[in-house]
């Protein structure tokens, strides 16, 4: 596998006409079928059982998603074999390049449309080249990525594949976005008109273009047409789907590293968050817990009774999250192995044995996940590891990571399938498996996984965590647009290691990457075994206080975040977005080169800084109305720039004028957490017109009761009057608890009147300073008030 080397136009042979389901490409016809699923999403795909005669989507989008006969675009062949895109006025929007729109070389297959300047790229998953994609040539192969890349361009670079295989890319063409998904396992590979010259010329005068494909497999891809991005990318999660909502205490603080083996260094955890007032829910453990690196063991040497060690741990609010590597260690006597073998589920090489990798183990054999007896068997077992006490698992080396074995000869479905159809895919295949099987052991409780790849649609069952990253400010950077095109990609559920996996973090890199990712959707502190330790106490009493601090804040503002998952996997709405998501650009501002600020949702914005050494950086306020700063409680002119000075207490971040943010009471000193006791910030200032309005849930975060009617919502609706602040509340359901609620208001405000079911009651509101990020914020709040 060549990872710097794709395909080129100049070697496929192209459609010249089209007539009802027929595509002619030279002398051989392609059928080809166009489906338009609703909502202005289309499904392309050709059919041709000679030259493609593996379809091995084992993974199948969920094209009923939408509704149908509702899309005002159109996707179109025309009689010469050139595909258009046009929106509801017939204006085209994306275009094939005329005679060269879809083409084939052998098993390859592309499709190639016009670009031109004024375009803009995005997506393409768990890439870390860049916030936008112009001019790029890149591949998407799941990698193990210290393995495959050399060092010094990890370290430093932009290596490239990374883990993750996510092949889409979302345009943005004028005032119109479109979003192209690849619906192929193999190895899709993208242009988005890089330089083949070495002198920089093309020579032959060829159009410009960007164009998709992949070196086999079915050729298919979807098409999805909006006004913004946020309608393609809602668009893109429902079709690839939605990310189920997580437990709560998935959303806390999380603390890892390869050397936690057992009971001792948990405990020594358990003791030193409770020590610090540090709010901390998941405890990880990495390969050193297991039995001489099996899969489904535990080592004796690092446990007594299993189950009452971790639930002595328990009890004190923490949950354990040990690591779950496919590889099948290859012993006699080892009853998984043994099992697998019995059962005919492991990968097979070219001659019809197991094929056997080195991974940490030694000999390794592999779960073949691409058969539904493989799916089952794995999940049978992770069943039993669920059941064991453990509360979560983080599915590691599913790239799959074979050593230094050669990958082409693992093969899939029973070996007949070569390996580029589920390597891709294999990631994803675990995580499926292990959730049903932690389904299996508890049908009632919402499972979290974290797992190293993911492929299109692996949002439906576990979380990614951007792999082994180095701690520098390199990476630091990097991973801000990282996690946002893999947001607008369809993983919203996202996060690296912090403050970096490989090298040693010291105290200004673990400061700054803190402040930069506390509110990310993922939090977890990791690093490899030979660094220096990075527990949030070892930076010493300056750097616990501010970490301590702003992750207190992420706990703080749980209630927040909640409503975000909760409106993912009900429409599909990005967590954390970039800029031009929720705002157009205006006055000259290109949000859509921003990439080193983000929004968690509608109403945060954070600008972190990210350049050593630095504490001043430049900011920009989109949108038309006014930016609370969380530093100052002034409210700011958005439609501008400015300069702004920070310090290595905080991290500059703004609330939206017109929100209402939910926060849990009070400062955070542990991971407890009750979503129906809430602090209502009202971002309103003087003279503010907004109506601030929030559909607001609450649920006890763990179990599935909330699909049951064990829910309570609320819509809230609040605008200002002077200094006074209205607020109406309707309950739309009652199915939780009461709720409990004081209204916060700023700039002056010293009246609350509450309505609650059509009754009227004034609450003044007392002097409350409390600190964001920064300097104290002057507001005002209200006694509790229970609805």
């Amino acid at each position: 596998m060549y990872f710097q080397k794709i395909r080129h136009p100049s070697n496929f042979k192209f459609a010249h006409s089209h007539a009802d389901t027929t595509l002619q490409i030279g002398s051989k016809p392609v059928q080809v079928q166009v489906r338009d699923l609703g909502e202005d999403v289309f499904h392309v795909e050709l059919t041709d059982t000679t030259r493609w005669p593996i379809d091995a989507r084992v993974l199948p989008m969920l094209d009923d998603a939408f509704t149908a006969g509702s899309s005002s675009s159109r996707l179109q062949i025309s009689d010469s074999g050139n595909l258009t895109l046009r929106n509801a006025q017939g204006e085209t929007v994306l275009s094939g390049i005329e005679g060269a729109s879809i083409g084939v070389c052998g098993s390859a297959w592309l499709v190639q449309w016009s670009r031109n300047a004024d375009m803009r790229f995005f997506g393409q998953g768990e890439k870390v080249t860049g916030m936008e994609k112009t001019g790029k040539r890149t591949k998407f192969w799941n990698a193990d990525v210290w393995a495959d890349h050399a060092m010094h361009t990890i370290e430093n670079g932009a290596a490239d594949p990374q883990y993750a295989a996510i092949p889409y890319l979302l345009v943005r063409q004028g005032a119109r976005w479109v979003g192209i998904l690849a619906d192929n396992p193999g190895a899709v590979f993208m242009d988005t008109g890089s330089n083949w010259f070495f002198f920089g010329k093309d020579d032959q005068n060829a159009p410009p273009a960007f164009w998709m494909g992949a070196d086999d497999g079915v050729p298919a891809f979807y098409v999805i047409a909006g006004d913004s991005a946020a309608a393609v990318t809602e668009r893109l999660q429902r079709l690839v789907g939605t990310t189920p909502l997580p437990p709560l205490w998935s959303l806390g603080h999380h603390q890892s590293r390869w050397g936690y083996a057992g009971t001792k260094e948990l405990a020594h955890l358990d003791a030193g968050f409770t020590e610090h007032a540090f709010p901390n829910d998941g405890l990880w453990l990495d390969i050193d817990y297991m039995d001489n690196y099996k899969v489904f063991t535990t080592n004796p040497a690092h446990f007594g009774d299993l189950k009452a060690d971790l639930a002595g741990l328990q009890a004190n609010g923490r949950r354990i999250i040990p690591i779950l590597d496919p590889g099948v260690k290859v012993e006699a006597g080892y009853e998984v192995a043994i099992s697998g073998q019995a059962a005919n589920i492991f990968c097979q090489n070219p001659e019809g044995d197991p094929y056997v990798g080195f991974v940490w183990p030694g000999r390794t054999w592999f779960p073949d996940y691409s058969i539904a007896e493989g799916r089952d068997w794995w999940a049978t077992y992770a069943k039993a590891f669920r059941e064991s006490g453990f509360d979560g698992a983080w599915l590691d080396m599913n790239d799959p990571s074979t050593g230094a074995a050669e990958l082409d000869d693992m093969r899939f479905n029973h070996g007949q399938w070569p390996h580029w159809t589920y390597h891709n895919q294999y990631g994803t295949g675990m995580a499926q498996s292990t959730r049903a099987g932690f389904l299996a052991a508890k049908p009632d409780e919402r499972p979290f996984l974290l797992a190293r790849s993911a492929s299109a649609g692996s949002s439906r069952f576990t979380a990614l965590w951007t792999g082994d990253n180095v701690s520098n400010w390199h990476h630091l950077r990097t991973t801000i647009h990282c996690s946002l095109n893999l947001a607008l990609s369809g993983i919203p559920f996202n996060g690296p290691d912090v403050p970096g996996f490989g090298g040693h973090a010291d105290k200004d890199l673990a400061i700054a990457w803190y402040k930069a990712g506390c509110l990310f959707p993922f939090l977890r502190n990791h690093a490899s075994a030979g660094t220096a330790q990075q527990e949030p106490w070892v930076f010493g009493p300056e750097a616990l206080q501010i970490i301590r601090h702003h992750v207190r804040l992420r706990y703080k503002l749980l209630p927040y975040m909640y409503q975000l998952w909760n409106a993912q996997e009900q429409h599909g709405a990005a967590v954390m977005r970039p800029l031009f998501y929720d705002f157009d650009n205006a006055d000259g501002m290109e949000l859509d080169r921003i990439d080193d600020q983000f929004l968690i949702g509608p109403a945060l914005m954070q600008a972190p800084v990210v350049q050593q050494g630095q504490q001043h950086r430049v900011v920009t306020l989109p949108g038309t109305g006014r930016w609370m700063d969380a530093n100052t409680g002034e409210f700011i002119r958005a439609v501008r720039s400015i300069q702004v000075s920070s310090n290595v207490e905080s991290t500059p971040l703004y609330l939206l004028e017109g929100s209402l943010v939910p926060m849990q009471t009070g400062e955070r000193t542990n991971a407890a957490s009750d979503l129906s006791d809430i602090e209502l910030h009202v971002i309103l200032g003087q003279g503010s017109k907004h109506v601030a309005v929030l559909d607001y849930v609450a649920d006890d975060g763990l179990s599935y009761g909330y699909q049951r009617g064990e829910r309570s919502h609320y819509r809230i609706e609040a605008w200002r009057n002077g200094d006074t602040i209205e607020v109406a509340v309707k309950v739309l359901q009652s199915g939780w608890k009461p709720l409990r609620l004081q209204v916060v208001a700023y700039d002056g405000a010293t009246v609350a009147n509450v309505a609650i079911a059509g009754q009227v009651a004034l609450h003044t509101l007392q002097p409350h300073a409390w600190r964001m990020s920064g300097g104290l914020l002057q507001a005002s709040r209200s006694e509790p008030i229970t609805i």
